[in-house]
């Protein structure tokens, strides 16, 4: 499935707009950063050669001062352009002043407090590497390098349909006794957005095949990756699959040997993919980080690998043998491990994922493991 996907090209994009992507050029300042020397910290910019005497003074001159003489001084805020002639800032916390001159309270002077003009990167120097995912410390480094648009691998766009009878908006089911709410949309959108994704529209339709039609073929105009949800049950899979068939779906496999997720599909029609997910919340969650993560990585042109660093963990807990499939088991890192949780009363483990920040792996007919046994583990 991953291997078979294409990397979906680059685009040029406003800054503003660059959020989420991954650079595919690196960014390079277009100016010294900083552009002038400036103040590291709040004080007193001196000039040269102080007023003899004991102590040594320097006489406090007007902020608009562009250049100081010898035995001037000038207030100055941390970042702030130095005047002409200063030699270093002297720390307000060590600044005595009084009627109109400063002193220092140590007779030790150096060239410090400043910060030179380009000791943090040079005009024409790499700010971002290419490759670099642009988020909010990235965009910090972007911006002070005085760049308007990147050029970045295109985030592969993804939309959600959801099929079920009865399923409403989060909001809207307490109206009704015969509704429930989309508990899958929305937190698969949010997904496709972690992982490199660009969130798109989240469909809910019933269960009739003329609609479903409709909804993928016109999905397929503004989506690289459709995820359907629901349509990967046994039974309803074979429907699903049947009504894809007038727009040419190409099964890249059906089904998997694992627990939960058996009954999940992927095929493409034409260039987009679709990634057909399990209604139950916990087997859609699990298979989405097992699968879409890493297609979605490899569709914006990043390492797919990187949403799949299993870990070794010790377990806090036992954990029992496993059946004739492999098993991903919810559970939440604790101090020196990883614990197992039980989904007690909630079978579709919905309020178990709120807690769940690993995934446990475990073998076809793996035999039951004591508390301290190593299992590997996914961040979830």
């Amino acid at each position: 499935m991953v291997t078979a996907a294409v990397a979906l090209g680059v685009e040029v994009r406003p800054l503003a707009h660059a959020d989420g992507c991954s650079l595919a050029e690196p960014i390079r300042a277009r100016i010294d950063i900083p552009r002038r020397d400036a103040a590291a910290m709040d004080g007193y910019a001196l000039g040269a050669d102080p007023v003899l005497g004991a102590p040594l003074r320097w006489e406090i001159v007007d902020t608009s001062t562009t250049v100081l003489s010898g035995g001037e001084a000038m207030r100055v805020a941390t970042g702030a352009p130095l005047p002409g002639g200063a030699m270093c800032v002297l720390p307000i916390e060590r600044a005595i002043v009084t009627d109109g001159w400063v002193e220092s309270d140590s007779a030790a002077l150096e060239r410090s407090g400043i910060r030179a003009r380009g000791s943090d990167l040079r005009s024409g120097a790499i700010a971002l590497a290419a490759g670099c995912r642009i988020g909010p410390r990235a965009l910090v480094a972007a911006a002070a390098a005085d760049v308007a648009t990147v050029v970045v691998r295109r985030r592969p766009r993804v939309g959600v349909l959801v099929r079920g009878a009865g399923l409403v908006a989060p909001g809207d089911a307490a109206a009704s006794r015969d509704t429930t709410p989309d508990v899958l949309g929305q937190a698969l959108l949010s997904f496709a957005a972690v992982w490199g994704g660009r969130p798109g529209d989240s469909v809910r339709i019933g269960d009739d095949s003329e609609v479903f039609l409709t909804a993928v073929s016109a999905m397929r105009d503004r989506a690289d990756v459709i995820v359907l949800v629901g349509g990967a049950a046994h039974g309803a899979r074979d429907a699903t699959k049947d009504a894809l068939g007038p727009l040419g779906l190409k099964l890249g496999f059906d089904g998997l040997a694992i627990r939960p997720g058996r009954p999940t599909w992927y095929g493409r029609i034409g260039e987009t993919h679709l990634l057909a997910l399990p209604g139950n919340p916990t087997a859609a969650m699990t298979v989405a980080r097992l699968l879409l993560a890493p297609l979605l990585l490899r569709l914006a042109g990043e390492d797919p690998a990187a949403a799949l660093a299993w870990e070794p963990m010790p377990l806090l807990a036992p954990v029992v043998s496993t059946g004739a499939r492999e098993a991903f088991l919810c559970a939440t890192a604790e101090a020196g491990g990883v614990r197992v949780l039980d989904r007690g009363s909630d079978a579709l483990g919905q309020m178990m994922l709120a807690s769940a920040d690993r995934l446990v792996a475990r073998p076809a007919h793996g035999r039951a493991l004591p508390v301290g046994a190593s299992v590997p583990c996914l961040r979830f």
